[in-house]
């Protein structure tokens, strides 16, 4: 079986140190297929935080990393599919469970600070 090459994109800045650096790569893997096994693109949009958006509102949540997939079709398309990755705590990086939006995006969705995704 051939191996398929994923590309990460950094939305955030890269950790200083490589080793954290990893560590959210491989929470963003992990995300970003449990999200779609095809993916061939992964976006680190966050590092790991305690909160989210729902309804307009900014409230508590479970730690996460944000991060959008993108199989082959949705890169010729232009979209993406966002997932949370709940990791155990706000240092550890190990993931519990992901969370995939369930629906599809055009790349140039703002998120809810009006930046473009």
């Amino acid at each position: 079986m051939a191996s398929r090459a994923v590309t990460y994109v950094w939305k955030i800045q890269r950790p200083l140190l490589e080793e954290k650096a990893r560590e959210l790569m491989a929470a963003a893997y992990q995300t970003a297929t449990a999200t779609d096994p095809q993916v061939t693109t992964v976006l680190i949009r966050s590092p790991i935080h305690a909160e989210t958006w729902r309804n307009g509102q900014l409230v508590i949540d479970d730690p996460h990393l944000t991060v959008c997939a993108k199989n082959a079709a949705q890169e010729q398309r232009k979209t993406h599919e966002t997932a949370h990755g709940y990791t155990r705590s706000m240092e550890d990086a190990t993931l519990l469970r992901t969370n995939p939006s369930g629906y599809v995006k055009p790349d140039n969705t703002k998120d809810n600070r009006g930046k473009e995704v």
